[in-house]
C-alpha cells in the first residue's frame, strides 16, 4: 500500500456520454498550463472510461496532449468507427444471427449481440500506443492504471491493472484485482455491453461491461493506495418529479435506457454514500485509536453533467445513420420522447462536441472547488 498522499480519477461508464469527461479534463489541463503532467497518481475507468482513462495514462507526462488526442477522437466521431452501421454490414451481422438460431446447438454458437465493435477494436488498437504505459511507470509518472471488467465464468467484477512494485493484486467476495500487460483486448472486455457488444474472451473466462457486477466502483482506487479521489461520472443528478403517464407501455428501447441508467449510476452512489458513512465514523473515534483501524478517510469530489444528456441527445437523433435509426425504431426509440438508450449510442461528432463543451462549462463552475481537490494552481 502506498502512501496516503495519492491522488486517484475516476472515470465512469456511459458510452458516448463518455465525451463528457473529456471536456472535464480539458479545463484542468488548461487551469494547470501546458507541458504539465497529470495531477493524479492512480487512474480507474470503466467501460468508456476505461478508454479515456488509458489514454490518459498513456500521455500520464503531459495532460493537455492526452486530453488534446481523445478531443481528436472524440470531436471526429462517427458512429461507424464504434460499430459497424451500414445497412450492408448491420443487416449481414442480424441475419448471421437469425440463421444461427435455427441450428440444433444455436444456444452455443450464437453470441447474442446486436452490433459488431470490430471497427473500435481496430481504432483502440492503431490509435493507442499500450507499450508506452510500462515507460510512464518506470519513470515515475504514474503509479497504476486500472480497468474493470465482469466475468461471467466467475460472475464476478475483475479489475485489471499495471503499475509500480507497491501496487498488489487483491481478492475480495465477487472482485479482484489482477496485474497484467495492457491491449486492446482489455480495454473492449470492459466496453461490452450484453446485448449490444459480444463477450471478449480473455484467457479461459468471457466479460462483459464492467460496470454490471462493479457493486464498489471506489475499491480499486483504494486497494491501489488512493486517499483522495476525483470521480467524473456522466449521469445528469436531478430531483425527480412526477411526469404525465405515457399511453403506452414501454418500450424495449425505454426498459434498455432503465437499465442502463442503473448499472452505470446506482453502484457509485451507494458506494459514494458508504464512504461518506466511514468518513463520518471515523471523525467520531480518537486518533490514537483510528492509527489501529484498517479503515482510513477517503476525500471525494464527483462531477457530474448539469444539464440531462438524454435531452441533449435527442436534438441529434438525425446525425445517426439511417440504419442505426431504423434498429433503434425496432426498439422503440424513434423520437425525442425517449432518448436515454439513445444518449449511450450516439457517436457522432456534433453530440459529442456539445458533451466537451458542457464538461468545459460545468468544470469552470467548480474551478475553485476542483483545484483545491487536487493541489493545483489554477492559472
Amino acid at each position: 500500500m502506498s502512501s496516503p498522499a495519492q491522488t486517484a480519477l475516476i472515470l465512469t461508464g456511459g458510452g458516448a456520454r463518455a465525451a463528457y469527461q473529456v471536456g472535464v479534463l480539458k479545463a484542468i489541463g488548461r487551469w494547470q498550463g501546458r507541458h504539465k503532467g497529470i495531477p493524479f497518481q492512480i487512474l480507474c475507468g470503466t467501460s468508456a472510461g476505461a478508454i479515456n482513462a488509458t489514454a490518459l495514462g498513456i500521455w500520464s507526462h503531459c495532460l493537455c496532449r492526452g486530453v488534446k488526442q481523445l478531443e481528436r477522437v472524440w470531436g471526429q466521431f462517427e458512429t461507424g468507427q464504434v460499430f459497424h452501421a451500414d445497412a450492408w454490414h448491420l443487416g449481414m451481422h442480424l441475419l448471421r444471427r437469425v440463421g444461427r438460431f435455427f441450428q440444433a446447438d444455436y444456444a452455443r454458437q450464437l453470441q447474442p449481440c446486436l452490433l459488431n465493435p470490430q471497427p473500435l477494436q481496430q481504432l483502440l488498437a492503431e490509435r493507442l500506443p499500450f507499450h508506452l504505459l510500462d515507460r510512464q511507470i518506470k519513470l515515475g509518472r504514474l503509479k497504476a492504471l486500472a480497468v474493470t471488467a465482469s466475468s461471467y465464468t466467475e460472475r464476478s467484477s475483475v479489475t485489471f491493472f499495471t503499475g509500480d512494485s507497491q501496487c498488489q493484486p487483491w481478492q475480495r467476495a465477487r472482485r479482484s484485482g489482477v496485474r497484467i500487460h495492457f491491449n486492446e483486448t482489455h480495454l473492449m472486455a470492459s466496453t461490452a455491453l450484453p446485448f449490444l457488444f459480444p463477450p471478449v474472451r480473455i484467457r479461459n473466462q468471457f466479460f462483459c461491461d464492467g460496470t454490471i457486477h462493479q457493486l464498489n466502483p471506489l475499491s480499486p482506487a483504494i486497494h491501489l493506495g488512493a486517499s483522495r479521489i476525483l470521480v467524473i461520472g456522466t449521469q445528469y443528478q436531478q430531483l425527480h418529479t412526477l411526469k404525465p403517464a405515457h399511453v403506452h407501455p414501454p418500450t424495449a428501447g425505454t426498459i434498455a435506457g432503465h437499465l442502463m441508467e442503473s448499472v452505470f449510476t446506482d453502484a457509485l452512489n451507494a458506494d459514494l454514500e458508504r464512504t461518506w458513512r466511514v468518513n463520518q465514523t471515523l471523525e467520531l473515534i480518537p486518533e490514537r485509536k483510528r492509527r489501529q483501524l484498517p479503515l482510513r478517510t477517503l476525500d471525494t469530489l464527483v462531477i457530474q453533467p448539469s444539464r440531462d444528456l438524454d435531452a441533449i441527445a435527442a436534438q441529434h437523433y438525425s446525425s445517426l445513420p439511417a440504419a442505426i435509426r431504423w434498429l433503434l425504431a425496432r426498439l422503440g426509440v424513434a423520437d425525442e420522447e425517449d432518448a436515454s438508450l439513445l444518449s449511450y449510442l450516439l457517436f457522432e461528432a456534433p453530440y459529442c462536441q456539445e458533451l466537451i463543451a458542457l464538461g468545459e462549462q460545468d468544470a469552470e463552475r467548480q474551478k475553485a472547488a476542483i483545484a483545491s481537490h487536487l493541489g493545483i494552481m489554477a492559472h
